[in-house]
């Protein structure tokens, strides 16, 4: 009897696994910094939300948490240099309709940001 043979991980879960892989590692290592990171050195390339944000949690050790699904559409922008993490984030995000926030000292949420209001006005009505 052959051992099972495992089917190829798909893009999605490979990026899932990883992320929870690297998430796993940084909780496991115990460090502890002050309230929010002081700068680091950012190399992340333009490219698809969830591996842009693979390649942040690996250069951040941070946490992120987000919806493959609502993000997996969306593109970020290229960010090098020495940067807070929250100005890496808001560079990668420039005009991509993403936002995030920390919940903690150690755990970034990203999601799709919001739509803006339409005000909506009737023929013959001011606004």
């Amino acid at each position: 009897m052959s051992p099972p043979s495992s089917a190829p991980l798909s893009r999605r879960a490979a990026v899932g696994r990883a992320l929870l892989a690297l998430a796993g590692a940084v909780a496991a290592s115990g460090s502890s910094r002050a309230s929010k990171p002081d700068k680091l050195i950012f190399k992340i390339s333009a490219g698809t939300a969830p591996e842009a944000l693979a390649e942040f949690v690996r250069q951040s050790g941070l946490q992120v948490l987000f919806d493959f699904d609502a993000i997996r559409n969306f593109s970020t922008r290229e960010v090098s240099g020495q940067l807070a993490p929250a100005e890496a984030l808001s560079r990668m995000f420039d005009g991509s309709g993403l936002t995030f926030e920390f919940i903690n000292d150690r755990t970034i949420a990203v999601r799709p940001r919001p739509p803006e209001p339409v005000l909506i006005t009737q023929p013959g009505q001011q606004s």
